[in-house]
């Protein structure tokens, strides 16, 4: 007697298959991604079965409440995430096409890109793009994962605080940000042409130690005492907060500056640090897709043009 086949549910992967699998390999296992896509546990279930069968590998191993992915399931899941936020992304990016709705992009930066870094640049893509709509978001370490997952940001621009799995993401450099010291008028460092750490140790930093970007800098810094003198009284991350205490003659900050010929502030002196302190870099990321977004294209290119000729 012959045996009845089982039926197949599916005959060819689908996006609902795809969104499935991709959530059950974020969020690690089947019942947290059947609540974040408002579905049932059997649904996801039955979806990333069908698509073992359908491709003929094991995908995930669950034990109830946890799935792990297996050595395939990670190349699968490599694979599918850029296909699933095509399909996300298909709505709006028809009706752009289409002059249904009006072209937009949101960029993400940490407050010191728009103090010292970015506004030109914006300016001018705004003129250049005047059907546009151009919405800058301020980002704060390690925010950037969660903007660019919920949509409430197209880019994420900053160094490598701002987005954490940066190899889920497509990343690329745009530009360096040189060190650079801060101190009043007429303060004892100003006569110095080149400054070391053991000068900074003799007068108080305004920064926060752990606000540093670069680890190797940070541990420079510390071992040389910079963040230990006894009149230190300002924890400030911000570089506009350094920047007025400065002036106020609070102490001396460590800032950054993109351009050698940045506009200065006649109650500021600066000096270099790129002798002992490497650059910190800053990079544009994004969502992987399939195909790009050209209006994110023009304004990476304009920010790399403007600002990645830096005096490093």
């Amino acid at each position: 007697m012959m045996s009845t086949p089982l039926p197949l549910l599916y005959k060819d992967i689908s996006y609902s298959q795809l969104r499935s699998y991709c959530e059950t390999a974020r969020l690690g296992s089947m019942s947290a991604a059947a609540r974040s896509l408002q579905v049932s546990h059997p649904t996801i279930w039955k979806q990333i079965r069908a698509l073992e069968r359908l491709l003929g590998q094991t995908l995930v191993e669950s034990d109830g409440r946890r799935s792990s992915l297996t050595d395939a399931g990670r190349l699968l899941a490599d694979l599918a995430y850029p296909v699933v936020k095509e399909f996300e992304s298909l709505q709006d990016r028809f009706q752009e096409a289409c002059g249904a709705s009006p072209k937009r992009l949101s960029v993400a930066a940490p407050p010191r890109s728009y103090t010292d870094d970015l506004m030109p640049v914006i300016e001018e893509f705004r003129q250049s793009h005047p059907d546009v709509s151009l919405i800058m978001r301020e980002a704060f370490e390690h925010q950037g994962n969660e903007m660019l997952e919920s949509g409430e940001a197209d880019l994420v621009i900053g160094d490598s605080k701002c987005c954490q799995a940066a190899g889920d993401l497509a990343v690329e450099q745009m530009y360096d940000i040189e060190p650079m010291v801060i101190m009043p008028v007429g303060h004892p460092l100003a006569r110095k042409k080149r400054i070391l750490p053991a000068d900074l140790a003799k007068y108080p930093v305004l920064n926060r130690l752990d606000g540093y970007p670069d680890d190797e800098g940070r541990a420079i810094l510390e071992r040389a005492g910079v963040f230990n003198h006894p009149d230190r009284g300002f924890d400030l991350v911000l570089a506009a907060s350094i920047r007025s205490c400065v002036k106020q003659g609070y102490g001396i900050g460590l800032v950054g500056r993109v351009h050698s010929n940045s506009p200065t502030d006649p109650e500021i002196c600066e000096r270099s640090l790129k002798h002992f302190l490497r650059p910190t870099t800053c990079f544009g990321y994004s969502l992987r897709r399939i195909t790009e977004n050209p209006i994110q294209r023009a304004f990476i290119n304009l920010v790399k043009e403007r600002l990645s000729k830096s005096s490093c």
